[in-house]
Formats: C-alpha cells, sequence, structure tokens
C-alpha cells in the first residue's frame, strides 16, 4: 500500500515537474527547438559508450562494432562541445521539417487524385489539404526560423499535455471505476 502511495505522490511531482517543463518550453519555443542538437549529441555519445560496452563484452569480440561505437561518441562529443556543429544540426533539422512537410503534401495530393475517382469530397479534401502543406512546406524552406519557432511550441504543447496527463493520472492513481 506504501509503494502505491509513493508511486502516486511520484508520478504527481513528475507531473507538475513535466507541466513547469512545459510552461518554459512554451515561453522559450525557439531555444526548445534549439535544443535538438544537444539532445543528438547526448544521443550519440550514450549510443557510442553502449555499442562498445555491448561489442566488448560478447564472447566474440566485434571490433568493427566497438570501432563504430567509438566513432559514434566522439561524433556526439564533438557535436556537444561544437557550437557551430549544433547550429547547423538545428538548422538542418527545420529544412528537413520542410521536407517531411513537402513529402506529405506530395503523396496527399497523388492519394486524392486516385481517390477523387471514387469519391469527390474525400478527394478534393486530400488535394486541397496536400496543396497546403506544399504550400506549408514552401514558407518552412524560406523562413526556417518560423519553423524552429513553430516546431518549439509543438514540442512545448505536447510536453504541457504530457505534465497535464501525469498529474491526472496521479490524482486518479488507485482509484478504481465504478
Amino acid at each position: 500500500m506504501k509503494d502505491n502511495k509513493a508511486l502516486k505522490y511520484l508520478t504527481l511531482i513528475t507531473g507538475v515537474l513535466t507541466l513547469l517543463l512545459g510552461v518554459y518550453t512554451l515561453v522559450r519555443p525557439m531555444r526548445t527547438f534549439l535544443a535538438i542538437g544537444w539532445i543528438l549529441g547526448i544521443l550519440l555519445f550514450v549510443n557510442g559508450i553502449e555499442l562498445v560496452i555491448l561489442s566488448l563484452s560478447k564472447e566474440k569480440k566485434e571490433i568493427g562494432a566497438c570501432i563504430l561505437g567509438v566513432l559514434e561518441g566522439l561524433a556526439g562529443i564533438i557535436l556537444l562541445f561544437s557550437g557551430i556543429q549544433r547550429f547547423i544540426t538545428d538548422v538542418m533539422a527545420a529544412y528537413m521539417v520542410g521536407a517531411i512537410i513537402l513529402i506529405y503534401g506530395i503523396f496527399q495530393i497523388a492519394a486524392g487524385t486516385k481517390v477523387y475517382k471514387t469519391s469527390k469530397g474525400k478527394g478534393i479534401l486530400s488535394i486541397v489539404c496536400g496543396v497546403l502543406s506544399v504550400i506549408v512546406s514552401i514558407i518552412s524552406f524560406t523562413h526556417p526560423v518560423l519553423t524552429m519557432i513553430s516546431a518549439g511550441y509543438m514540442i512545448a504543447f505536447s510536453v504541457l499535455m504530457q505534465g497535464i496527463n501525469m498529474i491526472v493520472l496521479g490524482i486518479n492513481f488507485g482509484k478504481t471505476e465504478n
């Protein structure tokens, strides 16, 4: 029973901290987006260490995997300690958002033309949404800072919703439905 109470409070505390992080990311959307380079650097570094440990812990040592792990860890360190590399990573992420939206829009238009033959309403809606996606992608390519801020807001709203969800989960922890 005490474990459940501790878990309930831990969930509530985590939810409140996540909600506060969400408020911070909402106030600082650009800084939130620019954290992508840091996160990627940390992930590369940790994954590199993990790959080295795994490759050396096997009975048959995998030298190739070990070298890859070392290189991946070094890439993570370079990304963490090189401001220009982090900035380039962040800018490329903004352009990747634009590219993904462009590809999505093209596929929506293609799907809309196929669906149009069987359902004009669904086909037109898909084509219009595809064209709007292509327009948004063009804006993303021409205004990467706007893309970064918009993505920062999307991250902020996701973190806020996660915090609210965790608080509700913590409040209702252990309650059963009637």
